[in-house]
């Protein structure tokens, strides 16, 4: 099955962010934001800062990690100078005084089973959690979404949030994919994203992934 092509644009009334498959273009559809009809059609990139905040924070992060380094480094120097120089009081101690050649006895060991490892769930990992998804067909029109709300569960704001569905036959087979995609979601915020479902075959959805700007 060919890859399906999406492309971005925005409500003409609300300016909401629509992602659509490419087939789809100059198509018009009620917005999923504010519910007006508007025409399927591509957004200008907006203007990026000359320097970007993000930047200038990985930057300020950068230097406080090299910061830390530095000060592990000139720890660890510390600790080895003070192990060497207990090893040579150890042996300046031991030359002073007899050697014992009698073995201590042996001690029994035991053998424990290693702890189970739980294997944790990647997208709880990544700091998401995502609801049931649903199908909605918008009323007066063939246009069908899957909906669902995506909470971001860390306390960062997420940049350039897409949420990647799989969309299954009756036989729960896979016939095509549809996504949604957020520019900005808030921390500990809620989204409800609409994707648009352009297979009249496809009676449910389930998650594939959720990815973001790095």
């Amino acid at each position: 099955m060919p890859a399906t092509k999406y492309l971005k644009g925005e409500c003409q009334h609300c300016h909401g962010h629509i992602e659509f498959p490419a087939e789809a273009a100059g198509m018009t559809t009620d917005c999923p934001h504010c519910g007006k009809p508007t025409e399927l059609l591509l957004v200008a990139p907006p203007q990026e800062p000359l320097l970007p905040r993000r930047t200038i924070i990985w930057t300020v992060i950068a230097i406080f990690i090299l910061g830390i380094g530095i000060g592990g480094v000139f720890f660890s120097l510390h600790l080895i100078q003070k192990k060497v120089a207990e090893k040579k009081a150890l042996a300046a101690a031991a030359t002073a005084q007899p050697t014992n050649t009698t073995k201590p006895p042996a001690t029994p060991t035991t053998t424990t089973n290693p702890p189970l490892i739980q294997l944790e769930d990647p997208l709880a990992k990544a700091g998401f959690r995502v609801s049931n998804i649903k199908f909605e067909k918008t009323p007066g029109s063939s246009l069908t979404y899957a909906v669902g709300t995506l909470t971001n569960n860390t306390n960062r704001q997420r940049f350039g949030v897409k949420v990647e569905l799989d969309l299954l036959d009756a036989t729960g087979q896979k016939i095509g994919a549809a996504t949604d995609y957020q520019q900005v979601l808030e921390p500990l915020g809620k989204w409800q994203f609409k994707a648009l479902c352009v297979d009249s075959k496809a009676k449910s959805a389930k998650l594939a992934a959720v990815k973001e700007d790095q």
